[in-house]
């Protein structure tokens, strides 16, 4: 993972929190060799990693809001419930990407809750076939394992 990928990650989250992150996880962007969209049809698949990755640098909060920003949507400051009370977000939204990973992973978080600051910084391209929204979801699973352990 880039040096510079974890920089700007904790950059972006002091400037848009006005507080140092105290967790950094990352996760790669990934190709299919063989077998797009056949392993779960019980086919074959041999996915790799690639050198391009999700970065997220966080801090845990009190409570049960969940913020989010991306250095993909300049500004932008996405809010959510972090407790059965979420929903998704609007059609299109990427943080419904992390919305979903949140809400699958409620039963197992320690009160059926989360509350997390989040800015998210990635090299993998999106729209282009190398799981830009698979890192963020893997990246996003690891930020609950890590802040809520």
């Amino acid at each position: 993972m880039s040096a510079e990928l974890i920089l700007r990650s904790k950059e972006l989250f002091a400037r848009v929190f006005q507080e140092p992150a105290n967790v950094i996880v990352c996760a790669p962007g990934r190709v299919n060799l063989i077998g797009e969209h056949t392993d779960y049809n019980e086919g074959f698949a041999m996915p790799f990693c690639i050198g391009k990755y999700t970065v997220i640098a966080a801090r845990r909060r009190t409570g049960a809001t969940c913020r989010i920003t991306s250095a993909g949507v300049p500004g932008a400051i996405s809010t959510f419930p972090g407790d059965s009370s979420l929903s998704p977000g609007p059609e299109g939204d990427w943080t419904n990407y992390v919305r979903g990973v949140v809400f699958g992973m409620l039963p197992m978080l320690p009160g059926g809750s989360c509350a997390f600051d989040a800015a998210v910084v990635s090299d993998v391209p999106l729209g282009s076939g190398l799981s830009s929204s698979a890192s963020l979801e893997v990246a996003t699973a690891t930020l609950l394992e890590v802040a809520t352990a």
